[in-house]
């Protein structure tokens, strides 16, 4: 019995942290991340501007967390991936199987990811900062997975530097989507744009040489070998 009050109180945490996070979605998608202030949302999740900023320390801050959902949802397809291919190709798969479009309807975690892309693309402040690593390596459960994939902790350097690589491929991929004159926001779309993007990224990892394709074959002149 002694322990109920304590979980009373981390389980009304947890609903006012998902309150902020919500509201901050809505309002964001509404009326542009930049025209949205913390004072707005905190009045939208029925708390005070100083409650917000204990759970957040700023407005990119709460947009950051909306990305745990997706976090859990990578995860577990994450840990799922064989473990004989590269930790690049084991996360395109897994995006590839979250977003899932060959189910014909839209996955929780491509709804979550959609909120994100269209607040990302339609504020300027939100496209040039680097918002996906607002949460620290070590409490992203995707790459608290991938690090025992690897046999290494999360904090290991080559998590980060896979992070990293992998952020930079993604934001690429999304760029522009559900704008006027881009591509829709749809899941076959994006694994499209996911593929390509790591297509042309795994191309880089072989020489191209002057004059020759972006296969990395050799220029017609080159010596057969």
């Amino acid at each position: 019995m002694a322990d109920a009050p304590f979980g009373l109180r981390e389980r009304k945490k947890l609903r006012t942290r998902a309150t902020l996070i919500e509201a901050a979605a809505e309002l964001c998608l509404k009326q542009g991340y930049d025209n949205t202030t913390v004072e707005q949302i905190a009045a939208a999740a029925d708390v005070s501007p100083r409650t917000f900023s204990r759970y957040f320390p700023t407005k990119e801050s709460v947009v950051a967390a909306m990305t745990g959902d997706m976090d859990e949802y990578l995860a577990a397809a994450l840990d799922r991936q064989p473990t004989d291919i590269t930790e690049y190709e084991a996360l395109l798969r897994s995006h590839l199987e979250v977003f899932a479009p060959e189910r014909g309807h839209h996955t929780p975690g491509f709804k979550r990811m959609a909120v994100l892309i269209q607040i990302i693309n339609n504020a300027e402040s939100l496209r040039s900062s680097a918002f996906l690593h607002q949460r620290s390596v070590e409490v992203r459960t995707a790459f608290v997975v991938m690090g025992r994939r690897l046999g290494v902790p999360a904090t290991d350097p080559a998590v980060r530097m896979i992070g990293d690589a992998w952020t930079v491929l993604f934001a690429n991929a999304f760029a522009g989507l559900g704008l006027p004159g881009h591509d829709p926001l749809e899941p076959q779309v994006l694994c499209d744009r996911l593929r390509a993007q790591y297509e042309l990224f795994r191309r880089t990892w072989t020489p191209m040489a002057s004059g020759g394709t972006c296969e990395g074959q050799p220029p017609a002149s080159a010596p057969n070998r």
